[in-house]
Protein backbone atom coordinates (compact mmCIF):
# COMPACT_ATOMS: atom_id res chain seq x y z
CA UNK A 1 0.00 0.00 0.00
CA UNK A 2 1.10 3.16 -1.06
CA UNK A 3 2.11 6.22 1.44
CA UNK A 4 -1.07 8.47 -0.94
CA UNK A 5 -3.77 5.23 -0.33
CA UNK A 6 -2.56 5.18 3.98
CA UNK A 7 -2.84 8.72 4.18
CA UNK A 8 -6.22 8.66 2.94
CA UNK A 9 -7.19 5.71 5.43
CA UNK A 10 -5.85 7.35 8.21
CA UNK A 11 -7.34 10.66 7.36
CA UNK A 12 -10.80 8.54 7.05
CA UNK A 13 -10.21 6.26 10.24
CA UNK A 14 -9.42 10.18 12.15
CA UNK A 15 -13.29 11.09 11.41
CA UNK A 16 -11.86 13.60 7.87
CA UNK A 17 -14.08 13.47 4.94
CA UNK A 18 -12.59 12.04 1.67
CA UNK A 19 -13.99 11.18 -1.55
CA UNK A 20 -14.28 7.65 -2.71
CA UNK A 21 -10.70 6.30 -2.96
CA UNK A 22 -9.51 2.74 -3.80
CA UNK A 23 -6.30 1.18 -4.33
CA UNK A 24 -6.03 -0.43 -8.04
CA UNK A 25 -2.92 -2.86 -9.08
CA UNK A 26 -4.62 -4.22 -11.97
CA UNK A 27 -5.59 -3.62 -15.55
CA UNK A 28 -9.02 -6.20 -14.69
CA UNK A 29 -9.28 -3.51 -11.50
CA UNK A 30 -9.24 -0.41 -13.30
CA UNK A 31 -11.68 -1.73 -16.00
CA UNK A 32 -14.04 -2.49 -12.84
CA UNK A 33 -13.32 0.92 -11.43
CA UNK A 34 -14.54 2.45 -14.20
CA UNK A 35 -17.41 0.70 -14.93
CA UNK A 36 -18.98 2.30 -11.59
CA UNK A 37 -17.18 5.40 -11.70
CA UNK A 38 -17.55 7.56 -15.34
CA UNK A 39 -15.12 10.15 -14.27
CA UNK A 40 -12.28 9.99 -11.24
CA UNK A 41 -8.42 11.02 -10.80
CA UNK A 42 -6.13 8.29 -11.03
CA UNK A 43 -2.61 9.41 -9.03
CA UNK A 44 0.43 6.96 -8.62
CA UNK A 45 1.56 6.27 -5.82
CA UNK A 46 4.22 3.89 -3.53
CA UNK A 47 6.06 3.90 -0.24
CA UNK A 48 9.05 5.56 -1.46
CA UNK A 49 9.61 8.72 -3.65
CA UNK A 50 5.99 9.82 -3.67
CA UNK A 51 6.87 13.31 -5.32
CA UNK A 52 6.24 14.45 -8.95
CA UNK A 53 4.73 10.78 -9.98
CA UNK A 54 2.14 10.95 -12.94
CA UNK A 55 -1.27 12.01 -12.24
CA UNK A 56 -3.97 11.12 -14.66
CA UNK A 57 -7.62 12.21 -15.18
CA UNK A 58 -10.43 9.46 -16.09
CA UNK A 59 -13.99 10.19 -17.98
CA UNK A 60 -16.54 8.35 -20.50
CA UNK A 61 -15.70 10.49 -23.37
CA UNK A 62 -11.91 9.66 -23.91
CA UNK A 63 -11.92 7.73 -26.85
CA UNK A 64 -10.16 4.16 -26.91
CA UNK A 65 -10.42 3.59 -22.92
CA UNK A 66 -8.90 -0.13 -23.39
CA UNK A 67 -5.22 1.69 -25.04
CA UNK A 68 -5.55 4.34 -21.98
CA UNK A 69 -5.90 2.03 -18.89
CA UNK A 70 -3.07 -0.79 -21.22
CA UNK A 71 -0.75 2.58 -21.06
CA UNK A 72 -1.07 4.02 -17.62
CA UNK A 73 -0.71 -0.32 -15.61
CA UNK A 74 1.92 -0.64 -18.13
CA UNK A 75 3.90 2.46 -16.89
CA UNK A 76 2.61 2.09 -13.45
CA UNK A 77 4.54 -1.38 -13.30
CA UNK A 78 7.90 0.64 -15.12
CA UNK A 79 7.87 3.10 -12.27
CA UNK A 80 6.48 0.24 -9.26
CA UNK A 81 3.42 1.52 -8.15
CA UNK A 82 0.13 1.07 -7.43
CA UNK A 83 -2.79 3.34 -8.56
CA UNK A 84 -4.91 5.42 -5.97
CA UNK A 85 -8.83 6.09 -7.73
CA UNK A 86 -10.53 8.70 -6.83
CA UNK A 87 -13.69 9.56 -7.48
CA UNK A 88 -13.57 13.60 -6.50
CA UNK A 89 -13.41 14.71 -10.45
CA UNK A 90 -17.03 14.06 -10.75
CA UNK A 91 -17.81 16.77 -8.60
CA UNK A 92 -15.26 19.19 -9.70
CA UNK A 93 -18.73 20.83 -11.48
CA UNK A 94 -19.77 21.66 -8.16
CA UNK A 95 -16.20 23.35 -6.17
CA UNK A 96 -15.97 26.42 -4.94
CA UNK A 97 -12.13 25.92 -4.58
CA UNK A 98 -9.20 24.38 -3.94
CA UNK A 99 -6.96 25.32 -1.45
CA UNK A 100 -3.46 24.64 0.63
CA UNK A 101 -3.30 26.15 3.63
CA UNK A 102 0.45 26.66 5.72
CA UNK A 103 1.22 27.36 9.73
CA UNK A 104 3.74 27.88 11.32
CA UNK A 105 4.75 27.73 14.82
CA UNK A 106 3.31 30.87 15.87
CA UNK A 107 -0.13 31.28 14.52
CA UNK A 108 0.66 32.39 10.97
CA UNK A 109 -0.62 31.01 7.99
CA UNK A 110 -0.66 31.44 4.21
CA UNK A 111 -3.70 29.74 2.26
CA UNK A 112 -3.82 29.62 -1.63
CA UNK A 113 -6.86 28.76 -3.23
CA UNK A 114 -7.71 28.46 -6.70
CA UNK A 115 -11.55 28.44 -8.22
CA UNK A 116 -10.57 26.78 -11.77
CA UNK A 117 -13.06 23.22 -11.54
CA UNK A 118 -10.07 21.19 -11.45
CA UNK A 119 -8.48 18.61 -9.63
CA UNK A 120 -6.05 19.95 -6.72
CA UNK A 121 -2.92 18.28 -8.19
CA UNK A 122 -3.70 21.02 -11.30
CA UNK A 123 -4.54 24.00 -9.37
CA UNK A 124 -0.87 26.12 -9.63
CA UNK A 125 -0.92 25.92 -13.61
CA UNK A 126 -3.21 28.58 -12.63
CA UNK A 127 -3.22 31.92 -11.19
CA UNK A 128 -3.74 31.42 -6.83
CA UNK A 129 -5.43 33.81 -4.62
CA UNK A 130 -3.10 33.74 -1.37
CA UNK A 131 -3.81 34.93 1.54
CA UNK A 132 -1.62 36.00 4.58
CA UNK A 133 -2.38 36.94 8.54
CA UNK A 134 -2.41 34.54 11.65
CA UNK A 135 -5.44 32.51 12.92
CA UNK A 136 -5.72 34.41 15.60
CA UNK A 137 -6.25 38.38 13.94
CA UNK A 138 -8.93 39.81 11.73
CA UNK A 139 -6.70 41.34 9.38
CA UNK A 140 -5.07 39.73 5.91
CA UNK A 141 -2.72 40.68 3.37
CA UNK A 142 -4.20 39.22 0.04
CA UNK A 143 -2.05 38.60 -3.28
CA UNK A 144 -4.28 38.09 -6.53
CA UNK A 145 -7.45 39.28 -4.93
CA UNK A 146 -9.08 39.06 -7.88
CA UNK A 147 -8.00 35.82 -9.38
CA UNK A 148 -10.30 33.91 -7.79
CA UNK A 149 -13.60 33.74 -6.17
CA UNK A 150 -14.36 33.49 -2.53
CA UNK A 151 -16.07 35.33 0.35
CA UNK A 152 -14.85 35.89 4.33
CA UNK A 153 -16.88 33.17 5.01
CA UNK A 154 -15.32 30.76 2.97
CA UNK A 155 -12.16 31.73 4.33
CA UNK A 156 -13.12 32.00 8.18
CA UNK A 157 -14.87 28.45 7.66
CA UNK A 158 -11.00 27.03 6.19
CA UNK A 159 -9.66 28.62 9.36
CA UNK A 160 -11.96 27.21 11.45
CA UNK A 161 -11.50 23.64 10.61
CA UNK A 162 -7.93 23.57 10.90
CA UNK A 163 -7.94 25.33 14.41
CA UNK A 164 -10.33 22.75 15.59
CA UNK A 165 -8.54 19.90 13.70
CA UNK A 166 -4.77 21.16 15.09
CA UNK A 167 -3.61 20.68 11.63
CA UNK A 168 -0.36 22.53 10.37
CA UNK A 169 -0.70 22.16 6.98
CA UNK A 170 -3.77 20.80 4.78
CA UNK A 171 -4.54 20.61 0.81
CA UNK A 172 -8.19 20.41 0.80
CA UNK A 173 -11.19 21.37 -1.45
CA UNK A 174 -14.29 23.45 -0.48
CA UNK A 175 -17.74 22.37 -2.57
CA UNK A 176 -21.09 24.46 -2.89
CA UNK A 177 -22.85 21.52 -1.38
CA UNK A 178 -21.99 18.28 0.60
CA UNK A 179 -19.90 15.64 -0.62
CA UNK A 180 -17.50 12.57 0.31
CA UNK A 181 -17.68 9.82 2.55
CA UNK A 182 -19.09 12.03 5.50
CA UNK A 183 -20.95 14.25 3.48
CA UNK A 184 -19.47 17.16 4.51
CA UNK A 185 -18.42 20.50 2.07
CA UNK A 186 -15.07 20.40 2.51
CA UNK A 187 -12.61 17.40 1.58
CA UNK A 188 -9.07 16.95 2.71
CA UNK A 189 -6.78 15.75 0.40
CA UNK A 190 -3.56 15.46 2.44
CA UNK A 191 -2.30 16.58 5.93
CA UNK A 192 0.74 16.97 7.70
Amino acid sequence: MGIKINNLQRLLNDNINVHDFCEVKTLEELIRYSETNKSFSIRFDRNYQEHNLPFYVYDESIKDQDTYFKNIIEEMHKLDCTLLCSNGHAYDNILKFNFVIDIDEKANFILELCDQKIPLRLMYQYKTTIIKGNLFQDEYEIINKEANTYDEEDISKIINYVVVRKYKYLEGTLYQSKVGKLNDDIVIWQTD
